[in-house]
């Protein structure tokens, strides 16, 4: 009888480690299949188990061709009602949360993330910088909302200047051919202030028509060497191009 007993117990403490040990083992390979996109790569380092039903990890790296993104304090965890990812870059977070394990009704919430740190792993690269929160939501339409902070627009052409501000408001949504269409983006300066709705393409066009409310210094004598008009406000242009090389276009020159 006493064999039994330990039988039965030593089989429950393989079992318990096993449950316990699972997660650790199974969730770097759900969560990279959760995220796949063509030429991204997953490294996972010092995994370790965690309760309930879930893994840690001190650092992970994703790839993509030369580029890397280096998260830290890595959670993931399944619960009855999905995944649960969260980590940090820099001072900032991330966290996805999926309904059962796909992405479709899932979330991504991001929270003080510095935009600098994705540039490298980015498709193409971004004319923008700053710390942004914001929300993207994997429906039958993505959405995205976000702000961004502190940060600045590198404009390319017809003048080389980057335009800082202090808050970027965007809302958007995904269209049928991977495009998305801007329902509104709102900056805030100084020196510039205006609102932008439009279209960006999948390849990353820009399709924007804008509107400048506020033109304060450096913005304005750099404006007024370009030959771009300075006033009177509101200026109505289009921001054409693409998210790596914006162009300010203004109405008038545009018609011609």
């Amino acid at each position: 009888m006493a064999r039994v007993l330990r039988g039965i117990v030593l089989a429950a403490g393989v079992l318990a480690a096993g449950l316990w040990i699972a997660p650790a083992l199974l969730l770097p390979g759900v969560v990279a299949r959760l995220l796949a996109s063509d030429g991204v790569e997953y490294e996972f380092d010092g995994v370790r188990p965690a309760l309930p039903w879930g893994m840690t990890a001190a650092k992970v790296v994703v790839a993509r061709a030369d580029g890397t993104v280096e998260f830290t304090e890595v959670s993931a965890r399944v619960r009855s009602s999905g995944v649960r990812v969260e980590g940090s870059v820099g001072a900032g977070t991330l966290l996805l949360s999926t309904r059962e394990l796909t992405l479709r009704g899932a979330l991504i919430r991001a929270q003080a993330l510095p935009l600098e740190a994705f540039a490298a792993v980015l498709p193409g690269a971004l004319g923008l910088h700053g710390t942004v929160d914001g929300v993207y939501r994997f429906e039958e339409r993505d959405s995205l909302e976000a702000t961004v902070r502190r940060g600045a627009v590198a404009l390319r052409s017809p003048l080389q200047m980057e335009i800082p501000f202090m808050q970027l408001v965007v809302t958007a949504a995904r269209e049928d051919d991977g495009g998305w269409r801007v329902g509104y983006a709102d900056l805030r300066g100084p020196p510039l202030s205006g609102s932008a709705q439009g279209r960006i393409s999948a390849d990353g066009a820009l399709e924007l028509d804008i509107e400048i409310s506020r033109l304060e210094e450096p913005a304005l004598s750099a404006f007024t060497m370009a030959g771009l008009p300075t006033g009177p406000l509101p200026i109505a242009a289009e921001l054409r191009g693409t998210l790596e090389q914006p162009l300010f276009v203004p109405l008038a020159a545009h018609a011609r």
